[in-house]
């Protein structure tokens, strides 16, 4: 059964523009990053075809966000770090200086009913002399990848305000930033003077692949659109 996206109350207590204006946020340090992807042994021709899905995991530095739509709750998001485990739906990816991925998992994908599952391979699965092994490496047909950036453990270094236009850099405590990245004395925003009262969405990993899921049937499946990931799945 899907589940309902996380939502938080946050308030805007600043006149200033930029709560209203496209913003940048940018992390320069370590960002845990999660990488999916369908395979196949066979060209997929129904959802039901595709056999396994394959997950790297790692770290990214440097990586930054887009909000085209801010309302001042995203804004806010991003300031207090308010994020559930990855980045929401309203936060475009940018760019990353440097990404490295250091560990791989398999799942074998389900589909009973109306619901997708992603298990753990059996012993016999993993057997190469099993006559139900599945030959991961050697399925060529890789398709539909996602990518997923776990910021909730992560802190901004500085953001970009009024991103459209006159962009303005500031850190993370709102002092603007001069052009060696040293802190002026013009504050835009004080944190620990916001107070809580809109609303903004933040999704956690299942909610992530949830949306990935769906995108895929809708975009290479639409006759199997009906089909949802499990809330229990892997």
């Amino acid at each position: 059964m899907a589940k309902a996206p996380t939502k938080k109350s946050v308030d805007k207590t600043t006149a200033l523009d930029y709560f209203k204006l496209p913003f940048e946020v940018h992390y320069s340090e370590h960002v845990g990053v999660n990488q999916l992807e369908f395979k196949s042994d066979i060209n997929p021709k129904s959802f039901n075809d595709i056999k396994v899905v394959h997950q790297e995991q790692g770290g990214a530095w440097g990586v930054s966000f887009y909000c085209g739509n801010n309302t001042g709750a995203e804004l806010y998001c991003c300031i207090t770090n308010g994020h559930d485990e990855v980045e929401p739906t309203w936060l475009e990816f940018l760019e990353e200086e440097n990404i490295d991925f250091n560990s791989g998992t398999n799942y074998k994908v389900v589909v009973h009913k109306d619901e997708i599952r992603f298990e753990y391979f059996s012993d016999e699965e993993e057997d190469e002399d099993s006559e139900e092994y599945l030959d991961v490496d050697n399925m060529d047909y890789c398709c539909y990848a996602f990518m997923a950036y776990e910021i909730e453990a992560s802190y901004p270094d500085y953001f970009i305000l009024d991103a459209d236009d006159t962009r303005i850099k500031v850190n993370s405590d709102g002092y603007v930033l001069d052009e060696d990245d040293e802190p002026t004395e013009e504050r835009i925003f004080d944190p620990d003077e916001l107070e809580e009262q809109l609303e903004y969405t933040t999704r956690d990993m299942w909610e992530a692949k949830a949306d990935w899921v769906e995108a895929v049937l809708k975009k290479s499946f639409p006759k199997q659109a009906n089909l949802k990931l499990s809330s229990d799945t892997e």
